[in-house]
């Protein structure tokens, strides 16, 4: 099993100089879930800059709220993924993921739309598409759901949040969990306890790789480096 370890996002206290650089040098880490494209279109001079300061991680790019959250999958979420993907050449080679955040106001209902730009997207490309979901509404935590993204060709996310179901899901024999808290969203910090556990249940559905980024904010350099040691312990 291959163990893929990392945060959302770098520039935070505990990294003493907030930069990709030292994260990548002094993280102890071997990936990275890249969260601020969610927000913005990074300029393509700084993806070039992160390419060559930590190509030797493996990234996870969440996908700009554009396509996901305000155009929903519909109207011109093609054109902006082309912009998008195409900003992100030069890390093309360390990008495993592209994460795909749902709303919490998507439901199932919404699958059309996202068939349509899955298929528009794969016409594009000669490729597998690299895709991962994350579903934030509770109709999705279903195994019909959980099926339908994996034929689809996602990876679908667990999350570890409160009010969402902790079920670990293996799609694609790989399992990629976000943990975003227990007590509350990005200010819980896991025990030992709750991480062993976790590795338990990753254990017993036997994935050929596992990513497990941590996006609860203090504690995340903390709890990524003590899950790290315990699942390549097992």
């Amino acid at each position: 099993m291959q163990v893929f370890v990392g945060t959302s996002g770098w520039s935070y206290s505990w990294n003493e100089e907030r930069n990709l650089e030292w994260y990548a040098k002094h993280s102890k880490l071997n990936a990275i879930e890249l969260n601020m494209s969610f927000y913005r279109f990074p300029f393509p001079s700084v993806i070039k800059g992160w390419s060559k300061k930590a190509s030797d991680l493996r990234w996870v790019v969440k996908v700009n709220k554009i396509i996901t959250h305000i155009n929903r999958f519909e109207k011109d979420s093609l054109e902006a993924w082309k912009r998008f993907e195409e900003i992100f050449s030069p890390l093309e080679q360390s990008i495993d993921f592209y994460l795909f955040q749902l709303p919490p106001s998507m439901k199932p209902e919404s699958k059309k739309s996202i068939e349509d730009f899955v298929k528009k997207v794969k016409e594009l490309k000669k490729d597998e598409i690299k895709f991962a979901i994350e579903f934030r509404n509770l109709e999705w935590f279903k195994e019909k759901e959980i099926r339908w993204a994996e034929k689809l060709g996602f990876v679908v996310v667990s999350v570890d949040a409160p009010k969402l179901p902790r079920d670990i899901y293996k799609t694609h024999e790989i399992v990629y969990l976000r943990m975003h808290g227990r007590s509350a969203w990005y200010r819980h910090e896991y025990s030992q306890e709750e991480l062993k556990e976790i590795a338990k249940n990753i254990l017993k559905i036997k994935p050929t790789k596992v990513y497990v980024f941590f996006n609860n904010n203090h504690a995340m350099l903390k709890n990524a480096r003590e899950v790290m040691k315990i699942l390549n312990k097992i």
